[in-house]
């Protein structure tokens, strides 16, 4: 009997011959996201509300030799899910690809006890929570019914800590977090696995402009991160890639805090 040569053994991190339906793909994390996979090989389905900037993510990931399709797609919509699903489908099985679905449309959301309307607080938790636990759904039986599929959840440092104002977003991204574990749970044997990805604050331009609207803010937040700054989109790039390549097979259930340490106080 022979041993493997180091080679053979090491895991692959590319995604070539998958299918990557990103939400939340016009911009920020999103489209950061769909650059990376495209980059390592993935195909893509890139789905957001806002279809002009889905176009814009689409011409550049084509301009760097990448195939990505768009479909616009608002996660507080079951039947747009399941357009978006059907879709997923059609190109899986006429390409022969393996689905993955990285679960990024989301809300963040500061706000005092007192002053949540509940308009507010359905919006936060159908964006973060239903629309992941939906898509999961949808998403998830294209998976089961080919015998593979890969899910990331996009969760968050507020699913393990608190602060003031984030009582509502704590509350839905701890349910990312306890739905990823669920599922997992349910679906191993079906083989899908299915993990979160926590990043702490995460320099987007929307985070920026929320940071410089409350300098104090800021500074406690950054005082709370070992490492000593933020998380820039790109940190988080690496751990996505992983989730989703066969470098990650034996793992499920699990929320990967990618935060500069913030847990660790």
């Amino acid at each position: 009997m022979t041993t493997p040569n180091l080679v053979e053994r090491l895991p692959s991190f590319r995604l070539d011959g998958r299918l990557a339906v990103i939400t939340g793909a016009s911009q920020g994390l999103g489209r950061q996201f769909a650059e990376a996979f495209a980059l390592a090989g993935a195909r893509l389905l890139l789905a957001s509300r806002q279809e002009d900037l889905l176009h814009e993510v689409q011409q550049s990931i084509a301009d760097a030799g990448g195939r990505a399709d768009v479909c616009t797609t608002d996660v507080r919509d079951i039947a747009q899910i399941k357009g978006l699903a059907d879709r997923a489908r059609l190109i899986a099985e006429g390409e022969g690809l393996d689905l993955v679905l990285v679960n990024n449309a989301g809300l963040a959301f500061t706000r005092p006890v007192f002053g949540v309307t509940e308009a507010e607080y359905d919006n936060v938790l159908d964006i973060n929570l239903k629309g992941t636990f939906f898509a999961c759904q949808h998403l998830g039986l294209v998976m089961v019914e080919r015998g593979y599929g890969r899910i990331i959840n996009l969760s968050s440092t507020w699913s393990v800590g608190t602060d003031a104002g984030k009582s509502v977003y704590c509350a839905a991204k701890a349910g990312v977090s306890h739905l990823t574990s669920a599922l997992a749970t349910e679906w191993g044997p079906l083989g899908v696995r299915v993990c979160a990805l926590a990043p702490t604050t995460t320099l987007t331009e929307a985070t920026k402009q929320s940071l410089a609207a409350n300098p104090e803010r800021a500074r406690r937040l950054l005082s709370r991160i070992p490492l000593g700054c933020y998380a820039r989109p790109e940190d988080l790039l690496g751990a996505a890639i992983f989730l989703a390549s066969p470098a990650a097979d034996f793992m499920t259930g699990q929320t990967l805090l990618v935060d500069g340490g913030w847990a660790a106080w």
